[in-house]
């Protein structure tokens, strides 16, 4: 488990990536050729242009398009197999507001965020 960043492993499951509040993090971390978490080696230099394009891009629709073209780009060159997607029901009483259900391992910022109007 300690080598698999660094890219030494025979196989692999990846966990899940966590909250990403900017989609740079888990592009450029996932397919970045320099990236110490690029665990499947990609090194495409077509998807490291558009990485470093978003990147330089302060448009935001110009930058949403480019992000949206990389994750087509990366689903058709299937890089990575995602076997999975977590799903979760959940139910609160009416009165608990800003609060919806969580899969990830951020249980912190959901509880700061919710308020009961009683």
């Amino acid at each position: 488990m300690a080598t698999t960043v660094q890219g030494k492993f025979e196989g692999l499951v990846r966990g899940p990536f966590g909250i990403a509040w900017e989609p740079d993090f888990p592009l450029y971390r996932t397919y970045a050729a320099d990236s110490s978490w690029n665990a499947g080696h990609v090194n495409d230099p077509t998807l490291t242009a558009m990485l470093k394009e978003q990147r330089r891009t302060k448009d935001l629709e110009a930058r949403r398009k480019i992000i949206f073209d990389i994750q087509r780009y990366a689903a058709e060159q299937q890089y990575y197999v995602y076997v999975c997607v977590n799903m979760a029901t959940a139910s609160w009483a009416p009165y608990v507001k800003n609060y919806g259900p969580n899969i990830t391992f951020d249980y912190g910022s959901r509880a700061a965020t919710l308020w009961l109007e009683r």
